[in-house]
């Protein structure tokens, strides 16, 4: 069923064309990416689905009563309602039913008639269907997954930090069940745990998903078609972001194809043209042919926007040697963050330092970089070890001065030559020289703060989130500069994507600090591998449980049996017959006397299972 139809959309801002020609379509069980370079439009678009923002011409059609939830801070409507109260807003119409139920209960105390017992029959369904018997199951079950705790629920909104809050709208989003969820970068704000369960969660969920976000596992785990906005325009992928790449190149080849042969056609005709165009026999046939080439609809050269950053970093030979030593660290501030943490790190590895937000996964490298005092145990490097960082807030930077002056200022000894190579190697060429830092993207001053770091030389890089906020472009030079890098970095990152391409070693600060071998798709490996064998003793207790129960069924079945068999025996003991005669009553009693003895036994098997 079609949930969302845009046709033909076009904007601009101050002349300048956004896009042109966009058209998507949305049906009721798509998961959709939005992708493309940062400034391409994809807010924007997004806010035209909103009715945030007028379109230039085109339409944009929801189709039937289609709701659609966004994720934004405005889902939460006050900041004085403590969590809690926030999500029952979600479930209002539930609860107020909830509410006449109870009414219809406490009146048919006193009334039996057939009327209220209807009245409370269709209330009771109405509560049904509405989910009332699962609503409180929903809130618990997604503010869990989002990592808050019950004792969190009566703290108010205004007490959380920004990203708490998110995280709160999120799951408030969730719980209102949209036909077309949309969501702006989700990932934001999100440990590794709570990005890998939504992925599951927004994989089976019932309604439609569009998505913008930079996270290539996400788009991989989730989604079954890619729209990319690309010079003005959009195209339409099928499949997930490793199928996306596959096709664009395929298309990039076609496009190049078509537009030489063309190019090859074009050029014939013309030097069919420009032999006879002056020769009074040929005028007319060489007319024709500038009629045929004005007709031709001209392909423009496809244009392949990969872009490479000419740099690497100067590192001396990689060594075997431990270069870092971690025994027991314990790390904090007034108390411990983490359990002690152990590890040692040779002079080629490259150490991706993952965990929950709060884990202490940044105050860790500030340990070893000596700006926080360990608490407990020790680290020691082998030797002083010049150090570059890399700050994911790029405060280091001067906003006033240009990327040349950067630079310069910092290696006043350069040549403008020799600055202006240097910036080229990150792909700031031309008028991009004199851009100001103030008037930078996310992506630029990545590219800028790597460049500072090659310059420095450094024996251990250190990077704290090198990839937040960058679109999929500036991410890919980001993963191939740090992937080539042969010397060793600690580095700390959400982006699994980068993790898995860069780290060769990982330290896990979760409930157990868990050090591995290997990059993250091994590290998922193993962890699974520890999960098989849970999962078979779980198996074999629930088997053990079943089997338990079946046999206590049994016990259960002939108890009753026996109790059948013993009440006419009972009753035989006061038939005149029987208890005037002494050896007939010993004889009945004593067949009694052996059945019930055989029940005592069988409860006595019940209870022996009953503790097992």
């Amino acid at each position: 069923m079609n949930l969302l139809k845009i046709n033909n959309l076009r904007k601009t801002f101050g002349g300048n064309v956004l896009f042109d020609n966009v058209s998507i379509e949305i049906n009721s069980a798509d998961k959709v990416a939005l992708i493309g370079r940062n400034g391409v439009g994809k807010t924007t678009l997004i806010k035209m689905i909103l009715k945030e923002i007028a379109p230039d011409s085109g339409d944009i059609f929801i189709f039937g009563q289609a709701k659609i939830g966004y994720l934004s801070q405005d889902i939460i409507t006050s900041m004085d309602h403590t969590m809690l109260e926030e999500c029952l807003l979600v479930f209002s119409e539930v609860i107020e039913i909830r509410r006449r139920l109870d009414q219809i209960a406490k009146q048919m105390i006193s009334d039996h008639s057939e009327e209220i017992l209807k009245k409370y029959d269709r209330t009771e369904h109405e509560f049904l269907i509405k989910g009332g018997y699962e609503y409180e199951t929903t809130i618990d079950m997604l503010l869990t997954r989002f990592g808050f705790t019950k004792e969190e629920y009566h703290r108010t909104i205004e007490t959380f930090s920004g990203g708490e809050r998110t995280r709160i709208a999120f799951a408030k989003l969730l719980m209102q069940k949209p036909d077309l969820l949309i969501l702006d970068e989700p990932t934001n704000h999100m440990d590794i745990q709570i990005i890998e369960w939504l992925e599951d969660y927004l994989k089976q969920y019932d309604g439609a998903v569009l998505v913008i976000t930079h996270d290539k596992y996400f788009i991989n785990k989730v989604v079954n078609k890619i729209y990319e906005i690309d010079q003005n325009t959009m195209e339409k992928y099928d499949g997930n972001y490793d199928q996306y790449e596959i096709e664009k190149v395929k298309r990039y080849e076609l496009l190049m194809k078509r537009y030489l042969r063309q190019k090859k056609e074009i050029a014939h005709l013309q030097s069919f043209v420009d032999r006879f165009r002056y020769n009074s026999k040929r005028a007319s046939l060489a007319q024709d042919r500038i009629k045929k080439i004005d007709r031709i609809k001209k392909i423009e050269k496809p244009t392949n926007k990969e872009t490479h950053v000419k740099i690497s970093f100067t590192t001396k030979r990689p060594t075997e040697v431990h270069i870092l030593e971690c025994e027991n660290l314990g790390i904090g501030y007034e108390g411990l963050l983490t359990k002690p943490i152990s590890f040692q790190m040779r002079g080629f590895e490259k150490l991706g330092i993952i965990g929950p937000n709060g884990a202490g996964k940044t105050t860790l490298i500030k340990t070893l970089m000596g700006s926080v005092p360990p608490l407990s145990g020790s680290f020691q490097f082998l030797k002083r070890l010049q150090i570059g960082y890399f700050d994911q807030n790029q405060t280091q930077f001067d906003e006033s001065l240009t990327v040349m002056q950067t630079i310069h200022n910092i290696y006043p000894g350069k040549t403008i030559g020799e600055v202006r190579s240097d910036i080229a190697k990150v792909l700031f060429t031309g008028e991009d020289a004199h851009k100001l830092v103030s008037v930078l993207s996310g992506g630029e001053k990545v590219r800028l703060a790597i460049l500072l770091l090659m310059l420095e030389k450094p024996e251990l890089l250190i990077l704290d989130e090198p990839t937040n906020h960058l679109d999929l472009d500036t991410k890919n030079i980001v993963e191939d500069v740090f992937e080539a890098y042969n010397g060793p970095i600690i580095f700390i990152s959400h982006d699994r994507y980068f993790i898995n391409k860069v780290a060769t070693k990982i330290v896990n600060l979760d409930r157990e600090v868990t050090v591995f071998d290997g990059n993250y798709t091994e590290y998922v490996d193993y962890l699974m591998s520890l999960e098989v064998p849970k999962a078979i003793e779980s198996k074999q207790r629930q088997e053990k449980t079943i089997n338990k129960e079946q046999n206590i069924q049994k016990l259960v079945q002939q108890i009753e049996e026996y109790e059948q068999r013993l009440e006419p025996l009972r009753q035989e003991l006061f038939v005149e017959e029987i208890y005037m005669d002494k050896d007939k009553y010993q004889v009945k009693t004593e067949e009694i006397e052996a059945i019930e003895s055989q029940v005592e036994e069988l409860y006595l098997e019940i209870e022996n299972l009953s503790k097992s």
